[in-house]
């Protein structure tokens, strides 16, 4: 009968005085938390230089900027494949091929919440100055041996969305692609300011 309580009624009143002793009590009035978004207006939360003058932040999800119907006239895609690192968090799509000999193109969106449009790479073809639905973008194609573009969009003043491109047949319908895909579907899902 000993081990019997032992057993039993021991880890009871041993787990009974841990809860006790992880409860406090705090006297005053309860109250809601008030969340980030309903903060005042000039708190850095909300203040524009404080997230870079709207930012990226804001944006939880890569794939809500591109969605695979918004590449349909461009082909049969993959579901999307996202991917976070140091630089960037991503989503992108990977066309479907008939067979092996075939080049898919690779097509997505990177948020970088810590690089600007002045920050955009050369990647062979220079950085040129692009103009997408009002937004003052930079495109950077790739070479002659690299078939490929990246068309950056400024979210505040340092962050940005760009569209980048692989596997086109030149740089220059690579960039036709990514700048068509950013007026009709990314930059209308961006933060304005």
């Amino acid at each position: 009968m000993t081990k019997l309580l032992v057993r039993v009624v021991l880890p009871l009143v041993a787990g009974g005085a841990l809860l006790a002793g992880c409860t406090s009590t705090q006297t005053g009035t309860a109250s809601p938390a008030q969340s980030p978004s309903a903060s005042a207006p000039g708190t850095p939360e909300s203040s524009p230089s404080a997230s870079g003058g709207g930012g990226t932040q804001s944006i939880t999800d890569a794939c809500s900027l591109l969605k695979m119907s918004d590449l349909s006239s461009y082909g049969e895609f993959n579901p999307p494949v996202q991917d976070s690192d140091a630089s960037a968090r991503s989503c992108s799509y990977r066309q479907k091929i008939a067979s092996a000999s075939d080049t898919a193109k690779v097509i997505g969106v990177n948020i970088r919440d810590t690089a600007s449009v002045a920050q955009v790479n050369d990647t062979g073809g220079g950085v040129l100055d692009k103009d997408v639905n009002g937004r003052k973008a930079k495109e950077a194609p790739g070479s002659a041996s690299l078939p490929a573009c990246t068309l950056a969009l400024p979210v505040g003043d340092a962050s940005r969305v760009d569209v980048a491109l692989v596997g086109a047949d030149s740089a220059d319908q690579a960039c036709q692609i990514a700048e068509a895909v950013a007026k009709a579907a990314v930059e209308p899902r961006l933060p304005k300011g």
